[in-house]
């Protein structure tokens, strides 16, 4: 692939209503690469450029600032700075607070601002683009395309893709494919086809608020500080994020909130409350728009009596909520095809949302691929690197998933794990593997 423009594809799908991070992580590989002067086909499963309503939090980490301090030409902020997390009790006053400075930020706030800086695409967030630069590569934005196989001969892969509209099959090539499709990886699906990504036992309700619809009463509890409240078997957080178009203007912010609750795999109430307005029972999440009134009304009351009277608020004033079934894996191996596609992103490795780092994986990804495409880094170094990043994550959010919920014995147990995998990691770093 040396001194050559390659032709790559990006597969992508733009699913926020999960544990986030797909189409974000298709869209910084994009630009990175397009930067480098490759061109870039990005094929979209959604069936629009427009994400609307998308407004789940997200923090942005060390390597998302990173990302975008090197390749976002916008010059726009983007994010909240959040002096620390502080937990409180019932009546919503402080109990402790922890020093731990933060940026966050909004899924449609990111996404609007790669796609104006992957393909000059015009929004309310960026309504102006940042010009293109002659060398860059070409950018292209493909919507409503399904992957369905790949094929691998002659160092060319040839991917095979369905149109969602007229169902039509067409295939491109490609000297290089990313795959950032998502949880549900078809292409991971077709390497590692006994992947299991086991149910954590609970699901997340979130939602937002936007910030000047809270009473005065519970105005000044936020402070743009994460908030946690915990109860018995639940617990719920809450942070400031842009609002409409990226607004950073208080008031116009939105307060979002992750609400972890128990919700047996096989239950009743399982099954009850991932039933959508059409009866159908999903597996992994209910979006926005497709929750049953009649559920929402239920977990609404059942907040009123349990949570602290500013989250209760909260719950009861969100509009549109959505849900997820918490779950989480890690792959055993992340490149294919004589190092010409590479998995990335929730295709490589899922956390459970607690350490809220799907994000800064991907542009971890993404920072360390712009290495091997320069030479700078092999391929299987890339891998080791991203898979030790992936299992040490995974076992850190499981810990804290246990110890927000109660279970101190799986907090003690995944404690360990994560305390002798970050050990063992730093031993072999020692030693050269």
């Amino acid at each position: 692939m040396e001194g050559k423009t390659l032709r790559v594809v990006i597969l992508n799908i733009c699913i926020l209503y999960s544990q986030i991070g797909g189409s974000l992580a298709g869209l910084m590989h994009g630009i990175m690469i397009k930067r480098l002067g490759h061109n870039v086909h990005i094929l979209e499963q959604s069936l629009s450029s427009l994400q609307t309503g998308q407004a789940a939090g997200i923090r942005a980490g060390p390597d998302v600032q990173k990302f975008l301090d090197r390749f976002d030409l916008t010059g726009q902020a983007y994010s909240i700075p959040s002096p620390g997390v502080q937990m409180i009790n019932k009546e919503s006053q402080v109990k402790l607070f922890f020093k731990r400075p933060m940026q966050l930020t909004g899924w449609s706030t990111l996404y609007y601002r790669l796609r104006a800086n992957f393909d000059a695409f015009v929004s309310e967030h960026c309504p102006e683009p940042p010009p293109t630069s002659d060398r860059d590569g070409k950018a292209v934005f493909d919507v409503a395309k399904k992957v369905t196989d790949l094929e691998y001969a002659d160092q060319v892969i040839t991917v095979w893709y369905q149109d969602q509209f007229n169902r039509q099959q067409s295939s491109l090539q490609a000297d290089l494919v990313v795959a950032a499709d998502g949880f549900n990886s078809t292409v991971r699906q077709k390497f590692l086809p006994g992947l299991i990504r086991p149910y954590a036992g609970y699901i997340a309700w979130r939602g937002t608020v936007v910030e000047r619809e809270l009473s005065e009463r519970h105005k000044g509890v936020f402070s743009e500080k994460v908030t946690v409240f915990k109860c018995p078997n639940n617990y719920i957080l809450g942070y400031t994020i842009p609002g409409n178009g990226g607004s950073l203007k208080p008031g116009e912010r939105l307060l979002n909130f992750v609400w972890y609750s128990k919700s047996p795999e096989g239950s009743s109430e399982f099954a009850n409350v991932m039933t959508d307005t059409d009866g159908h029972q999903h597996q992994t999440t209910v979006p926005i728009g497709k929750m049953r009134a009649e559920v929402w009304a239920a977990q609404k009351e059942y907040g009123r009596s349990i949570l602290a009277s500013v989250f209760a608020e909260l719950v009861d004033k969100t509009e549109r909520p959505f849900i997820s079934a918490v779950s989480d894996h890690v792959v055993s191996q992340a490149v294919f095809f004589e190092d010409r596609l590479f998995l990335v992103g929730d295709a490589l490795s899922l956390f459970r949302p607690h350490t809220a780092l799907s994000t800064n994986q991907s542009a971890l990804h993404c920072l360390l691929l712009e290495q091997v495409l320069s030479k700078q880094l092999p391929a299987s170094t890339w891998e080791q690197t991203v898979l030790r990043y992936g299992r040490a994550n995974r076992l850190l959010s499981n810990a804290l998933g246990a110890f927000g919920l109660g279970g101190m014995w799986i907090f003690l147990r995944d404690s360990w794990r994560y305390a002798h995998e970050v050990v063992k990691q730093r031993i072999l770093g020692v030693f050269g593997y």
